[in-house]
Order: structure tokens, then sequence, then C-alpha cells
């Protein structure tokens, strides 16, 4: 057995994956389980799992406007408002018109003291020619820092609410000079139409500050989802779905987007038939390199750069192959890889049954280091460069299933070799990852199932988890995990952050109690997991998300580093390819 007192983090998203599209890649998921957050596009539709789980307080979304011109009544000085994005509050037109900007001071229900200042207020296009319209948008003229105290409402872009049982009327107190809510909670058979007759008797009494919203749950938190600012002539809401369009339209600019370019060595490449490859040099990339006589015109070759001196040529899963002698071991790995979700689907099992990180490597490097990793498949594992840094293989073992209670699922291996990314130096946290090859390929079971790769660049899960393995009994331990949008994480800690890596927060960083985060924000460079479930059993598959990389501002609040698994999936594919055709 054994004694490893301090290893890496892994990351564990619970996902569920309805039947696949005609692509072949799995659905979109349907409820907030199994949501994902673009990482190169913020916008609205990703609001109920960005922002308001972290907050402690129900009026993190109020904005109180107190009108200051010449034409506010003393009666009607103060109207709601609620933050949508860091640079927009939606409220009503009727109510802050006809003050402009200058005349509308706007504060934070839970902070009274910082005035919010305005740089424009736009008006809903139809307000005032037709029923229905009675919108505006505000916009700051500079970002909100969100918190535990601000943070944004999310708009219900459907257009009933006879799915929920409670709702929740918004409003300003005068007597009080604060926001108050009053919820009603229908159950029962006769749930419908007790929330119809709430939503009629709030039309009845409305006033022009009030606002409709619900309650959706999502990560243990109940997140406000504006439904509506206001009724028809009829005494029934006029749904804020109505006026998503128009919404989406004017907080556009608002919304950043990253183009990442996908060059240079070990990234996706397309050849002139569109067939997608791997930049590689030309001598690793063996049908090309083999062929390279054949080839009349040296422009037949699809080039994608150069490395230094040596040419990078656009390397096909098909030009991987070495040979027919080697055929057999490359389309099993190549099955292992890129059908993984498909595989070991007996060994699995549903999340009653308490099966845990079993993708989970523990690397016991002897006098020299000891981290994580996770295994990608029966003979290959994936952690940092970092982690394997300076390691001495022949001092070196790797234990896996010690996230276990029982010991005789417990195995140990050793080390082959190890390919780190051939751009990673140790005086920069960037080119993180190194794929290890073992000795001997993993017995597969219930306490030992390889991880599969998330590949998708554009987005990331919602929820998920860091776990620590710590103490002389290896008891993982997990905290709730959120990835910061890239911009954010940019404007708020890390200016020199690339798109390959992203800020992760701790969500117990993040609770109303302060909870002692010193371990997870000093755990050696290590591998970065995810989990998934999916199928009509429920049965889950773990997902590598990305890489532990270092600490960063954890241990002050902030978020911890790691390198995104998707900028480097062409990379890891094209080392255990290539490597697996070895025969050793």
């Amino acid at each position: 057995m054994c004694r490893v007192v301090i290893f890496g983090l892994v990351f564990i998203t619970a996902l569920v994956f309805p039947a696949a599209t005609e692509s072949g890649v799995p659905g979109t998921l349907l409820d907030y389980r199994n949501s994902f957050i673009s990482y190169e596009r913020k916008g609205l539709d990703s609001c109920p799992y960005t922002y308001y789980k972290e907050t402690c307080t129900d009026y993190a979304h109020i904005v109180l406007i107190e009108k200051t011109g010449k034409s506010s009544k003393s009666q009607d000085s103060y109207c709601l408002g609620a933050f949508i994005s860091e640079r927009y509050v939606l409220t009503t037109a009727s109510c802050i018109r006809p003050n402009g900007p200058s005349e509308l001071k706007l504060r934070s229900a839970n902070n009274v003291h910082e005035k919010l200042f305005l740089t424009s207020v736009h008006n809903h296009p139809d307000f005032g020619l037709a029923e229905g319209n009675d919108l505006s948008l505000l916009k700051l003229n500079s970002s909100v820092s969100f918190n535990k105290n601000i943070a944004a409402a999310c708009l219900w872009d459907v257009d009933h609410i006879e799915l929920y049982s409670k709702i929740q009327e918004m409003d300003y107190d005068s007597s009080s000079m604060k926001p108050m809510y009053n919820s009603t909670i229908c159950s029962g058979e006769g749930k419908n139409d007790c929330l119809k007759s709430a939503q009629k008797l709030w039309c009845q009494r409305k006033s022009l500050a009030g606002l409709l919203q619900i309650r959706q749950l999502g990560q243990h938190k109940m997140h406000p989802m504006i439904a509506s600012f206001g009724c028809n002539s009829e005494n029934e809401i006029i749904p804020i779905a109505k006026h998503m369009p128009w919404i989406r339209e004017v907080t556009k600019s608002a919304n950043l987007e990253y183009n990442y370019t996908d060059e240079g060595l070990g990234e996706k490449c397309f050849k002139t038939n569109n067939v997608t490859g791997i930049c590689l040099p030309l001598e690793s990339c063996p049908m090309i390199f083999k062929n390279i006589k054949d080839i009349k015109k040296h422009s037949a070759i699809d080039q994608c750069g150069f490395e230094g001196n040596n040419m990078l040529v656009c390397c096909t899963k098909q030009d991987m192959l070495k040979g027919p002698d080697t055929e057999a071991r490359f389309r099993d790995i190549v099955h292992e890889i890129e059908d993984c979700e498909m595989l070991y689907d007996e060994f699995r099992r549903t999340p009653e049954e308490h099966q845990l990180h079993s993708q989970v490597a523990i690397i016991d490097g002897h006098d020299s280091t000891n981290c994580s990793a996770t295994l990608i498949t029966a003979r290959y594992l994936l952690t940092s460069a970092q982690c394997v840094f300076g390691l001495d293989i022949k001092k070196s073992a790797v234990w896996l299933g010690l996230g276990n209670d029982i010991e005789n699922v417990v195995q140990r291996n050793e080390i082959h070799s190890i390919v780190p990314h051939p751009k990673f130096s140790s005086k920069s946290h960037h080119y993180n990852v190194a794929v290890i090859k073992l000795r001997y390929p993993v017995l597969i079971h219930t306490s030992s199932i390889p991880a599969c790769l998330w590949r998708e660049k554009a987005k990331v899960p919602t929820d998920m988890s860091a776990v620590s393995v710590q103490g002389h009994e290896q008891s993982p331990a997990a905290v709730e995990a959120s990835a910061l949008y890239y911009s954010d994480c940019r404007r708020l800690y890390n200016p020199e952050l690339v798109p390959s890596e992203m800020c992760v927060q701790y969500q117990a960083q993040q609770k109303c109690e302060p909870r002692e985060q010193e371990e997870l924000c000093r755990q050696p460079g290590s591998g970065l997991f995810s989990n998934l479930y999916y199928g009509d059993d429920m049965k889950p598959v773990t997902y590598v998300v990305g890489i532990y990389n270092n600490g960063y501002q954890c241990d002050k609040g902030g978020p911890a580093l790691y390198t995104r698994v998707s900028e480097y999936f062409e990379w890891i594919k094209s080392v255990v390819y290539l490597d697996s055709q070895t025969g050793e």
C-alpha cells in the first residue's frame, strides 16, 4: 500500500445525456444538471448557472432606481429594476419615463451607499404604441463586480409558468424604503389553477415598481427567474419571453466572444478535402512520411506551419497508422479514446451505489514528488507536466482504486514512459500537460475505470466538483466548483490568462460561512477530471475537463488555475495513438 500525504485535484461533473443528435454528438441536455456555459461567449442564456449560485441574499439582483427629475412625484419616486448582466438593468419604461440617465440614481438593494452610473436608456421601441411593451434597459457605464451580495437575475424564456409551484411578487415598500416580496406556493391537483389565480391577483394589485419572478433550482440554490414586468388589459401576465429577441439585440454588444486559433503543434487542422487532422512534425506522421517519395509535388502535402526548422503537416487519424502489423493495436486504442462513453458499461454504477473516483490514479514519486493523474485508457494516464517534472521513473509507483473501501481492489503499477507537452517549460504554467504510459495495462473493474476526454472547446459544464485525496487513508473529499468566464477571470484576477487555461472557483469559498480551503489551494501538479451521467439507467461516465495547474489566488479567496483538456485534445490523442503502436 502506498503512503502518500498530498495529492492532486479531480473535477467531477454530473450530467445526463439524452439521445444523440444527427451529427452523432450527444444532444442538448435537459435540466440544470445537464447544462453548459459557453467559454467563448458570455450571454444571457447561461445566466442560471453563472451568477446567483454564489449569493447569500434574496435581493442580490434587485436595483433601486430613484427618479430625481422635476417631473418626479414623491409618492412614485422609486422604481425597481433587476441586474440581468454586469452592464444592464431591466425595468419598466413607464416607471422611469420621462427621466433621462442624468435624472436616475441607481443603487443595488444590498449596497445602497454606492451609486451606479448610467450611460444610456433603451426603451422598448414599441413602448406606448402597443400593449405589453412597457420595458426599458439601462446600460451602466462600467461593469458591476458580482459577489455574495450582488448578482444577476435570469430571464424566464418560456411563455408560461404553470410548471412551477412557487412564484414571488417583488415590490418596493415606500415606508421602509426597501424591496419586499410575497411568495405563493401551490401544490396538489389544483396547483395550476392556484398559480393562475396568483398571477391574476398580482396583475390587479401590482404597482409600477413591481415584477413577477419564479425560483429555479440549480446547484442547490434557488435562482430568481424574472417571468414578467407587466400585465395586459385582461389581467394576464405578459411573459418576458415575448421580449427576449429585443433584449438580446440590445445587450449583444456586452456579450464577449473569443476566437481561438487552431494553429501550431498538436492543434486540430483541416486538409484540402476538409478532413480533420492533427498538426505534427513530418517525421511523426507515419503514412505521410513513408509515402513522401511518392508525392511528386511538394504542394501535395498539407502543411500547417513550422516548429523551428521542422515542417508541420496535417496528420489525419489514418495517417498515424504505422503499418499493417500495428493495425489491430491502433484500432483498439482509437476505440478506447473515441468511443469511451460506450465502453465499460458493465462496471459503471448508479449514483446511489457510491462509485467514487474510479478514474483517480496516485503517483508516488518516493523522494521526488507526490501528485495525482487521470486514467484515460487501460494503459495511459493524463496529468500535468509539472507533476512529472524531474520525476524518477525507476523509484516511482502508481496506485489506482484508492477511492473505495475494499482493500483488494487497489492496484499498483509502474511508469513505462512520460511524454510532456513539447512546449512546456518549468518556468511557466503554460502547456502544463503530460501523458504517462504505464508498464502494464490496468485491470478495468468497478474501482478503476478510465475517464473520457472532454473535447468541447467552446463549452464547459456548469456544475463541477473538485476532489482532493488527502491523508494516510487516501480519503477523497469533494467540493463544488465552477469555471469563471474567460473575460471575467482576465478582468478580475489574471490579465495574462490564455484561452487554454481557465479559472475555477471552489464553491466552499463562496458560502455565507467562511471555510478553510488551504489544502485545496496547495495541490502539486495534478490531473483534471469530470463525470457525466447518460442513458436510461443513469450510469456515470467520467470526463476529464482539465488539469490542475496552480493555486493562483485560491488561498486568498480567488480562483485556482486549470489547464483545459479540450485545448489539448488533439495533441493527447496523437501521443496515445502513435505511442500505442510501439509494441512495448
